[in-house]
């Protein structure tokens, strides 16, 4: 690499260390949920869903970051939380069942690393719990206890816990399947290849049938049992388990299942995450005809949103009267939930959505009205009110055509939009800032699907260490050190030959830019600035980065550390983000507080002026309030803050505004009431702003905690 010598020549220097900004007025808004999250909002990848003949229907998910684990919706609104089934140990999990009473669902319960500890309530050391929670349907917060139920402790609740499973830490172990009668529930526990039966009153246990590979679960009309066995067939056992009078449907070799329910009109349903996307249903062994588009979201024109396009269906459930609900997922890192019922006649009556998490929002910058995530592609009309200006659009990723797709296999977060060669592109990031994904956007709008084209990594891709699984990810990659991989046939594939690489790991690294122009930056954290530039687009409509030809720019001397940056080429101005050995971050994930302008950049750089955001000494943990990074637009910098801080007088949410020019501070950002708290800051691209033609800024901001990506909409007076 190239590494051009520099002076830094200060110019105007202020500093900003402590004091109250005032509030800029602006409009809250929200983006992926339904709702805005003070009172209520749509949970994220429902799991598995029950409904009730009166068509309430309730959910459970594994993990949702604001304790709503287990619901309860009625005519497209959140009717009830159960609570009490997040923390302290407690999780949610993969299945539902209800009776007249009760409500069961799945759960897991761990000791936090053996820090909590009472055998009433938590397992022992180095042990996992996997097994029932029980609720009373009258209120769904108010605990149904049984002789021996587990639960008290803490912030759980007492006695409405049933143990199936106890593990050692750490192994898969849980409950894959319920189904309830008046009197019995069926629990399909496939880690001892067996269906338990207890009484639904006592949870005293009746009978096991031994069943290898019992999944989901549903009760037919006339009281058969069944269940969703090795994903490759379902099986309908007699009430008393009689195994040799097993009714057996076969099912289409590609079929990936998912729930399984009884329509009022006595078809048994299957939710299909394979090829299809559809729901198929039999009428006894015999296929009849399936619910949804063929192909679902996936199915020309690929990508696009609309009735009975499923994604990733995995809950479904039929009320009396005959409507389908149906709960997809389609996600690859968090934050997919899209909850429907359609009537009889297979018209929507209502729709609700839960689609992001650990996410951020990215506008075209040649069209405001479309807006990106690393996944979904969403319309805004800004004329409509707060949190309904967005129109769920698109899914970008389409893994049956691009199985390599990098998103499927690392867990992204976050994205950046750019227009290189009159095409649009996509710039995916991670939680961490160790990878750049890029991917190229339809000109032409006929498909939604966001095909791979490059990924710049740091080391070496160990599966299973790096990746969620052990399955050999990417194909072909460099035995050792960093590498780019660029898509050189267009097939959207990691082929043998694609990558360039130095044979050495990348210095230590968290932050990435891609510029108007098309050149990708990296500061790293202590060996100063990498710049990869842009070769233009090649025959298949892909970018070509220049790997041999990366400039370095050395560490300036106003920095100990560089975790972020920002870069104009039209003006050649250069924002850096960090830490000295005065003001450093108080947790490992956040920025610091420093932030330099350079002028001239890329000639003889200036030191405009530096700040130093205001920020609480000693803040402890992930929940330290502190810059996290910080986004540039038009004539300001928009400051984001890990959480909120008393001393500091800022809630979650926080943002404080500079002025762009001189680093004055403005004002600042904070949500509203209807929005009430939002989560800690994960990201470390966690905030993205734009400034519309006709002046308005909007500012996005990651927001966990209920599923959703927050909205600023300001104008400066």
């Amino acid at each position: 690499m190239r590494t051009p010598l520099r002076l830094m020549v200060p110019a105007l220097v202020c500093a900003v260390v402590s004091g109250a900004s005032p509030r800029l007025a602006s409009t809250v808004s929200w983006l992926g949920n339904t709702f805005p999250g003070g009172a209520q909002w749509v949970q994220q990848d429902i799991r598995a869903l029950a409904v009730a003949s009166d068509g309430s229907v309730y959910t459970n998910v594994e993990w949702d970051e604001g304790g709503a684990e287990v619901c309860m919706y009625r005519d497209g609104k959140v009717a009830a939380v159960a609570r009490h089934t997040h923390g302290w140990g407690y999780h949610g999990g993969e299945a539902v069942a209800v009776n007249s009473r009760y409500v069961f669902f799945g759960q897991k319960v761990e000791n936090e690393g053996g820090h909590l500890q009472d055998s009433s309530t938590w397992p022992p050391r180095d042990a996992d719990w996997f097994g029932i929670g029980r609720r009373l349907r009258t209120d769904l917060a108010k605990v149904a206890p049984f002789a021996g139920g587990k639960g008290g402790k803490g912030n759980t609740l007492k006695g409405g816990f049933l143990v199936i499973n106890e593990v050692p830490h750490g192994t898969a172990a849980a409950v894959a399947g319920l189904c309830a009668t008046e009197d019995r529930l069926y629990v399909a526990n496939p880690s001892d290849s067996q269906i338990l039966v207890f009484d639904a009153e006592t949870l005293t246990q009746l009978a096991v049938w031994s069943v290898p590979d019992a999944g989901q679960m549903a009760v037919g009309p006339d009281g058969w049992v069944w269940t969703v066995q090795s994903g490759r067939r379902l099986l309908g056992l007699p009430p008393g388990g009689d195994l040799a009078s097993a009714r057996i449907v076969e099912l289409p070799n590609d079929a990936v299942p998912g729930g399984i329910c009884f329509a009022a009109d006595g078809r048994l349903l299957l939710a299909d995450r394979g090829p299809s996307q559809q729901i198929l249903a039999f009428t006894g062994s015999e296929p009849a005809t399936p619910v949804g588009v063929r192909g679902g979201i996936y199915a020309a024109p690929v990508g696009r949103f609309g009735d009975l396009r499923f994604n990733m269906p995995r809950g479904i459930g039929c009320d009396g009267q005959g409507n389908l609900y149906v709960a997809s997922d389609g996600q690859s890192g968090g934050g997919g939930t899209v909850l429907e019922c359609y009537a009889p006649n297979q018209d929507l009556r209502w729709r609700l959505f839960g689609l992001e998490f650990v996410d951020m929002a990215a506008v075209d910058p040649q069209s405001d009205q479309d807006v990106y995530t690393k996944e979904e592609h969403f319309r805004m009309d800004y004329a409509q009110a707060p949190g309904r200006e967005w129109t769920y659009r698109g899914y970008t990723i389409d893994p049956f055509r691009y199985p390599e797709d990098p998103r499927l296999h690392i867990w992204s977060a976050g994205a950046w939009v750019r227009r290189l060669g009159g095409r649009r592109f996509l710039f995916v990031n991670d939680m961490n800032g160790q990878y750049l994904q890029v991917y190229r956007l339809s000109a032409d709008e006929e498909s939604e699907t966001a095909i791979p084209c490059a990924l710049f990594v740091g080391k070496h891709i160990v599966p299973g260490k790096h990746t969620p699984d052990a399955a050999v990810w990417p194909p072909y990659q460099p035995e050792k050190g960093e590498w780019l991989w660029q898509d050189t046939n267009g097939n959207g594939a990691f082929d043998d030959g694609e990558y360039a690489g130095s044979g050495e790991d990348a210095p230590r690294y968290q932050g990435w830019w891609v510029d108007a122009g098309g050149a990708v930056w990296q500061a790293t954290e202590t060996a100063g600035i990498r710049r990869f530039p842009f070769a233009g687009l090649d025959a298949n409509g892909n970018p070509r980065w220049d790997w041999a030809g990366a400039t370095a720019f050395r560490m300036p001397a106003e920095f100990d550390r560089i975790k972020r940056l920002r870069y104009d080429p039209q003006s050649d101005t250069m924002l850096l983000g960090g830490t000295t050995a005065e003001h450093k971050n108080q947790h490992w994930k956040p920025m610091g507080p420093v932030i330099c302008r350079y002028d001239s950049w890329s000639q003889t750089p200036v030191l405009r002026w530096r700040i130093v955001a205001p920020y609480a000494v000693g803040s402890q943990g992930h929940s330290s309030c502190e810059p996290m990074g910080f986004d540039t637009t038009g004539d300001y910098v928009f400051v984001p803050y890990t959480g909120a801080g008393k001393e500091l007088g800022f809630t979650t949410g926080h943002v404080e505004v500079f002025r762009f020019d001189d680093g004055a501070a403005v004002g600042h950002l904070e949500p509203s009431a209807e929005i009430g708290d939002i989560g800690l800051q994960d990201i470390r691209e966690c905030l993205l702003a734009h400034r519309r033609a006709d002046g308005e800024y909007l500012v996005f901001l990651e927001e966990d905690w209920k599923a959703k990506i927050l909205l600023f909409r300001w104008r400066p007076e």
